[in-house]
């Protein structure tokens, strides 16, 4: 079994580049272990789920492949997952009705051994085939079923995210009252969780729905919301392109067209789809109000091109009319006419294929209906045939005690004692078994934990060598930052092998201690003297909050080694991680006594790989990141107690 896998994988790593597998080696090293069924199971479901985004047909060997070791382990959740998997990689295939026979199979499963969340996510995963499928029906009902079992067990992250995919079926269907509704329910309760990234999501998707309904003023005050809560440029920009459009439909020309030409030449024209098109239609339009037809035209005609370049053809459309109004304006008739005849035609095409696909989906909602009532009828059959066997087994079995009633009297005593005997014998075989299991998986656990580390140390030795040919300075300089960060991620995993007692947590000042130590040797320079301070908490931290942190703090000291002392022979870094009493939470504040963040330099970090990995980690704890200037340069980062816990 063991060199089928190595085939088998040797077979996956033909599709990518080996290098994108780096992270997955210690998977593959529990699939060739000697581990349980269910810790292989639940690797191989991992790699199953890795596998969505480079070779979808490689995911259903994989998840076929957790299904068999999940059925001789035993383990019903990891079957679920399983056959769940393979549904989604259907689904990404186009093949929808693979997709929900897997994904209802998985479903059955859930409800059948009461797992309740699992059963909500496959309910969701079901409601999101039917909607790719065009059957918006249906996708709501799913939506609203796996709702309903979220309220019950009150997952309040996961009723959002019900909420949020209950409007974007509805703004689908044009609905935008109920998208609206759904959009306003799920802001709520992201403010109530203080998922400052969720609240300017829904905000956008809100002032999106007053926009199409031509609500302007509420459009306006969204927009106004998204640009002074975002904290990444791509929201800026997309809340100051809604801004302009809501201003545009309240015929606040001067003030839209001030916005737009100071936001185009920012923005990213392969990432900011929505933001780019906003602009040319606002750009257009003033032009027209400023009787500049032709100038109007190449906007929209550049609008038009851009559209296409992603098959958007409810924008083709409105940019084709657009075309045709600017041509009627200039006495141009003809080209108006072409124009106007080309916005017909693709408008008809879209509505042959909406009214195509209700026609589809009102099929499958009678279909769907066709085949509950058949299960509805088969169950009350069921459901008979059992009553009247029970009922046929009570009158055997009142006969049968009627009968031997003094022999079972008599044996009673001696049989129970036998029955007590090996119930006594069995449950110490099972308390065996789970103590070895434990051991198993702790010793297991270690050896993963050990590898992985010895497997970053290689990198980050590679990455030291490499450097050394080198000669370009931004090169160099890059494969010196990702040799630390590695050496972050190496570092925990030493203190996790290290540890006897805890393999899922770590004394957080032992580890930034060691960490700093190690960024203070790798960016030594013999003409510049600093001192490196620290005042750490001593504290235990989980291992999903140290990975991210101690990231953070290798990019923000290095930065500071990096760019704070330019033209100083000497200065001074301080690094602390304390308990805040009052919010039970966390405060890292990295602090330098430097030059200062200069602002072209912020412009050009905002933009860097460090800064948005940065930006991301902060989001993933659910933190807040501030930057100062106070005698050089303070950065500070509060970390929710929700993302920590005490020993």
């Amino acid at each position: 079994m063991k060199e089928y896998f190595v085939i088998l994988f040797s077979f996956l790593f033909s599709f990518t580049a080996q290098s994108q597998f780096a992270e997955k080696d210690s998977l593959l090293q529990v699939i060739n272990s000697s581990a349980p069924d269910s810790v292989k199971s639940d690797a191989l479901n991992e790699f199953a789920f890795f596998m969505f985004d480079y070779n979808v047909d490689s995911s259903i060997i994989l998840a076929n492949l957790a299904r068999e070791k999940a059925v001789k382990a035993g383990n019903v959740r990891q079957q679920a997952r399983a056959i769940k998997n393979i549904g989604i990689s259907y689904d990404i295939k186009g093949k929808t009705d693979s997709a929900i026979l897997f994904l209802n199979e998985a479903l059955a499963l859930a409800k059948q051994n009461s797992l309740h969340p699992s059963q909500a996510n496959i309910l969701t995963d079901i409601a999101n085939a039917w909607y790719a499928a065009g059957s918006y029906e249906l996708a709501l009902r799913n939506h609203f079923e796996a709702l309903q079992l979220r309220e019950g067990y009150k997952a309040r992250k996961e009723i959002s995210q019900s909420y949020n995919n209950i409007a974007l079926v509805y703004r689908s269907r044009k609905d935008f009252v109920n998208a609206l509704r759904y959009n306003q329910l799920s802001l709520a309760i992201k403010k109530e969780l203080y998922n400052k990234q969720g609240i300017i999501n829904s905000s956008i998707n809100i002032g999106s729905c007053y926009q199409y309904m031509g609500k302007y003023d509420s459009a306006i005050y969204f927009a106004n919301e998204v640009i002074k809560q975002a904290f990444v440029p791509q929201d800026v920009h997309e809340g100051k392109a809604n801004l302009a459009s809501a201003l545009l439909g309240k015929k606040k020309f001067a003030e839209a067209e001030k916005i737009v030409t100071d936001l185009f030449p920012q923005l990213d024209m392969e990432e900011e789809q929505a933001a780019y098109i906003s602009c040319h239609q606002v750009f257009g339009a003033i032009a027209l109000t400023k009787n500049k037809p032709d100038e109007a035209i190449d906007w929209f005609a550049k609008g038009a091109a851009y559209a296409r370049r992603f098959n958007d053809r409810e924008y083709i459309a409105a940019f084709y009319k657009s075309i045709a109004d600017a041509y009627a304006a200039k006495n141009d008739f003809g080209n108006a006419f072409r124009y106007n005849k080309l916005h017909e035609a693709l408008k008809d095409s879209l509505l042959n294929e909406e009214n195509s696909r209700q026609i589809n989906e009102m099929n499958a909602v009678y279909e769907k209906d066709k085949q509950q009532q058949r299960i509805g009828e088969l169950t009350t059959k069921v459901s008979t045939t059992e009553e009247k066997a029970e009922k046929n087994r009570q009158l055997r079995n009142f006969f049968l005690l009627s009968s031997v009633f003094l022999l079972v009297l008599a044996g009673f005593a001696f049989y129970a004692y036998r029955i007590n005997k090996k119930k006594n014998a069995l449950l110490a075989m099972q308390q065996q078994e789970i103590q070895q299991a434990l051991n198993e998986k702790e010793v297991l656990m270690r050896e993963i934990h050990h590898r992985v580390k010895n497997n970053l140390q290689v990198v980050t030795s590679l990455l030291n060598l490499q450097s050394h040919y080198i000669d370009d300075e931004k090169a160099y300089s890059a494969v010196q930052a990702g040799r630390n960060r590695v050496q972050s991620m190496a570092l925990i995993h030493q203190f996790l092998y290290r540890e006897v007692s805890n393999l899922t947590s770590l004394r957080i000042k032992d580890y930034i201690s060691e960490l700093l130590t190690y960024i203070e040797d790798s960016n030594e320079k013999d003409s510049v003297s600093i001192i490196l301070q620290q005042s750490i908490d001593d504290v235990e931290l989980d291992i999903d909050t140290v990975v991210p942190l101690g990231l953070i703090i290798n990019e923000l000291v290095t930065n500071a080694y990096k760019y704070a002392f330019a033209g100083r022979s000497s200065g001074m870094i301080r690094v602390s991680f304390t308990r805040q009493p009052d919010t039970n939470g966390y405060l890292l504040r990295v602090a330098d006594d430097g030059i200062g963040m200069q602002q072209e330099l912020t412009l050009q970090k905002s933009r860097s790989f460090g800064y948005r990995m940065i930006r991301a980690f902060t989001e993933k704890l659910e933190g807040k990141l501030t930057f100062n200037i106070e005698n050089g340069t303070v950065v500070s980062l509060f970390i929710p107690a929700i993302k920590t816990e005490e020993q």
